[in-house]
């Protein structure tokens, strides 16, 4: 725990030193591990488009983090729906639950443990938010704690933006028609062999295109490669 400001400011000189989204990532992880019971996920989401959500990172555990994508939880997460209207940030208690698969997606996080849960949504272009959401096995994240995430988090928004949306980047980078296709067909939830056959390709063919996006954004898989592209206004999915 933290206990003077200091703390919190050394934590957001490392994020703002870091040099890469992976690194920012591993800083953030690094303040939030000064927090007991405390697990997090960072994702992009789309404000209006209900499917397009992306995930940047997360301590959420792995079996959980299973059978939440198995399930596609992600198109009914009522923590990701209330983001799209939230300007503020937002607790489990202020969440509205809507229907009854919402309701058992909830019951079922609360049975691993976790009892409360934050979460603060920030702009990275006019239909595309920044959502951090933490949980607890705490009854409750209390206000200090949560004015120092806030401090941290908002640091964390700062550098993503500073890392993923330079002039420069944008100026050096172009990916071409079939580069752009390919990746347009990745963020619709499209495999390998599916994109060839819209696109009248050979599998490998596909690879190449993804292969090469990759190295171009930087990306160590194809959701990041969506993710940043996005970031950068490279793609409007």
């Amino acid at each position: 725990m933290f206990c003077h400001f200091e703390d919190v400011l050394n934590s957001a000189k490392h994020m703002q030193k870091s040099t890469n989204t992976d690194h920012l990532n591993e800083n953030f992880r690094n303040f939030l591990a000064r927090f007991d019971s405390l697990v997090h996920a960072v994702a992009l989401i789309h404000k209006t488009r209900t499917t397009e959500c992306y995930l940047i990172d997360t301590t959420y555990p792995e079996q959980w983090m299973h059978h939440y994508i198995a399930n596609s939880y992600q198109n009914i997460d009522p923590v990701i729906a209330t983001a799209r209207h939230k300007f503020m940030p937002y607790d489990w208690t202020e969440i509205k639950i809507r229907n009854a698969s919402q309701m058992k997606m909830m019951q079922e996080f609360q049975k691993i443990g976790f009892k409360s849960g934050y979460a603060v949504p920030l702009h990275i272009s006019p239909s595309m938010l920044l959502l951090f959401a933490m949980a607890s096995h705490k009854k409750e994240i209390n206000f200090h704690d949560r004015t120092i995430l806030q401090i941290s988090i908002n640091q964390y928004h700062a550098r993503y933006l500073q890392l993923n949306t330079t002039d420069s980047f944008k100026e050096e980078l172009s990916l071409s028609d079939k580069e752009r296709e390919c990746l347009l067909w990745i963020a619709q939830g499209k495999n390998t062999t599916e994109i060839g056959s819209i696109l009248n390709m050979s599998e490998n063919t596909v690879k190449y295109h993804l292969k090469n996006i990759m190295q171009k954004l930087g990306s160590h898989n194809r959701t990041q490669a969506v993710v940043q592209a996005i970031n950068l206004g490279l793609i409007h999915p």
